[in-house]
């Protein structure tokens, strides 16, 4: 069964990445910049966040993005 591990940005607290357990973290960014806060198994992980961490290597996203941020 797949296994995701998630992270928190130490600056940004707000930005948030998932990678898939085992895999090198993404080549884009600084592993020294992210704190790892847990492993999920797939079941337990949103599909979108799994189906894009297994297309792309990694899923990015952010909480608290507010509706005029969508326009």
């Amino acid at each position: 069964m797949s296994r995701y591990r998630f992270y928190v940005h130490l600056t940004k607290p707000d930005y948030r990445l998932v990678t898939a357990d085992g895999a090198p973290f993404p080549a884009s960014g600084r592993e020294e910049d992210w704190r790892f806060t847990r492993v999920r198994e797939r079941a337990d992980t949103n599909p979108d966040v799994a189906r894009l961490v297994d297309e792309t290597g990694y899923c990015l996203f952010r909480i608290g993005l507010a509706f005029d941020e969508i326009d």
